[in-house]
């Protein structure tokens, strides 16, 4: 959830405590039952969605992890996802040195790069203990692998070497997760589809493959391997655009109207100049289109600019409490949120709360109870060079699984990525992964057939989604669908399916 109905309650009750006026005092007081009662309300809702699937099955496959890892071992590596934060969550308090520390610096980073697993643990296990406790952008990623992993338990306990690979996971010094819940759905899926599944411990001498599956007499190997969330790109990029957003930041500010900008690079943001957007801005104020709202383009970029509504922006501050930097704060500034979108943002906030027990558990707890102004972008790039770029093919992983396949036993590759960037970006990808995968030499390997699954979580308002394509490949005369007739890893009850895309799917509604 990214609002919370009420505000702070015993902030309500020192201000009643501060009443003279006997009147204004039981008003005050009728106000704060008031507020009580939805808090309560607001708990009881929280409570409840202990019961929802997607967080029973999260559960099921958290506790099966802790259990592996040890009650001791947990509590301190808990411990350094806690410090970590709070020392970043105090900065965010005006008083602090420290405040205001750019997004770009390592230690503002909403994410534990020292121990990617304990971070994921922290948040599954908060959203069931400590539910005022996310990081939506992350916990996306995460909750649907768990999820899957929960919801087959049972199946998960039974593969043969699931120990060894749970070692791996939760005790190894690789320090890559994604990469071994890639492989944990994977195996699921195959016992799922009546394979017995086996994973191959790794050998000094060389790699081996993930997994040994066997079905009616027939053998496999099966290789597994997925890219990084971001290309490094799309990490450049980003922070070209931060140098951009920081050089009109002054100017921004220093006009009194809250203003969202929308922003679409025609070229390579790195090609611009770095004030380009001070040019930009200063040209729609001089044109008064901030007020009128018409674009102005140039053959870098094409800008908008719209004053905030703070009336309504105020209006829902009035009724909740806003998760700090949640989507739902720049859906306030941006009068919408698209989960692909990149938005960046300032403002100042009347207060910050944080909600919730004061122990040593809970962090990442901060909510906003009000704005004074705020002022909002979101920026694309639609350069060919851009889209093409971010638009990873997956030929090296295919590569690299190619080479650690057996030479002479028949082997499945699946690759996972995640679709990040939006439709345009995917097709450009889909095309680059058919053609590569259609051509590639395979060095004499008896390889089968290779699965691509293209997932794409995304943190939403008030929720998050996660969607997912399998892209199948058939190699030597094998038709993928005999080998696995459902390839979907993080499928729930009650999913919708479809013989579509999701990058099309989404493309279609945004016409729509």
């Amino acid at each position: 959830m990214s609002h919370i109905r009420a505000k702070l309650i015993k902030r309500k009750i020192k201000n009643v405590k501060a009443r003279r006026d006997i009147k204004r005092k039981r008003a005050r007081k009728n106000l704060v039952k008031k507020e009580h009662n939805e808090w309560k309300i607001f708990q009881d809702f929280l409570n409840s969605r202990n019961n929802e699937e997607w967080i029973v099955s999260a559960k099921n496959a958290l506790d099966w992890f802790l259990t592996h890892m040890g009650e001791e071992q947990w509590s301190a590596r808990k411990k350094n996802v806690v410090k970590y934060f709070r020392e970043q969550q105090n900065r965010q308090i005006p008083s602090n040195p420290d405040f205001g520390l750019d997004i770009e610096d390592e230690r503002a980073r909403v994410a534990f790069h020292d121990d990617w697993i304990a971070w994921y643990l922290y948040l599954v296990e908060s959203v069931y203990y400590r539910p005022y406790v996310d990081e939506p952008s992350q916990s996306a990623r995460v909750y649907p692998f768990f999820a899957a992993i929960g919801r087959h338990i049972d199946i998960a306990k039974t593969i043969k070497g699931i120990d060894n690979k749970l070692d791996e996971l939760l005790k190894g010094k690789n320090n890559q997760p994604d990469s071994l819940l890639f492989e944990i759905v994977i195996a699921i899926m195959y016992q799922r589809n009546g394979w017995t599944v086996e994973f191959l411990p790794e050998t000094p001498a060389a790699k081996t493959p993930d997994l040994s599956v066997t079905r009616d007499g027939e053998h496999f190997f099966v290789e597994c391997k997925r890219q990084s969330r971001v290309t490094e790109y799309s990490e450049l990029e980003r922070k070209e655009w931060r140098k951009r957003w920081t050089k009109l930041t002054p100017i921004l500010t220093s006009n009194p109207t809250p203003i969202f900008l929308d922003v679409t690079f025609k070229v390579e943001v790195s090609e611009t100049e770095e004030d380009v957007l001070i040019g930009a801005f200063l040209e729609l104020v001089k044109q008064g289109c901030i007020y009128s709202g018409e674009p102005l383009e140039n053959e870098e970029l094409v800008i908008r600019g719209n004053i905030i509504d703070m009336d309504l922006v105020h209006s829902h501050f009035e009724k909740f409490q806003v998760r700090w930097n949640s989507p739902q704060m720049i859906a306030l500034f941006a009068n919408g949120y698209e989960s692909s979108g990149s938005y960046t943002q300032i403002n100042s906030p009347t207060g910050i709360n944080a909600i919730g027990p004061d122990d040593d558990e809970s962090i990442l707890n901060l909510f906003c109870e009000g704005i004074h102004t705020a002022y909002c972008a979101k920026w694309e790039c639609l350069s060919e060079v851009s889209i093409d770029k971010k638009a990873k093919d997956v030929k090296k992983l295919l590569s690299k699984a190619v080479n650690q396949a057996p030479e002479d036993s028949p082997t499945i590759v699946h690759i996972g990525y995640e679709t990040l960037h939006g439709p345009l970006v995917e097709y450009s990808r889909a095309d680059k992964i058919c053609k590569s995968i259609n051509n590639f030499n395979c060095q004499g390997k008896d390889i089968q057939a290779v699965y691509c699954h293209a997932i794409q979580p995304s943190s939403q308002i008030d929720t998050f989604e996660c969607a997912e394509t399998t892209m199948r490949f058939g190699k030597n005369g094998v038709n993928p669908e005999d080998i696995l007739a459902h390839d979907l890893l993080l499928d729930e009850p009650g999913l919708v399916t479809s013989n579509d895309t999701h990058w099309n799917q989404d493309f279609v509604n945004d016409l729509y």
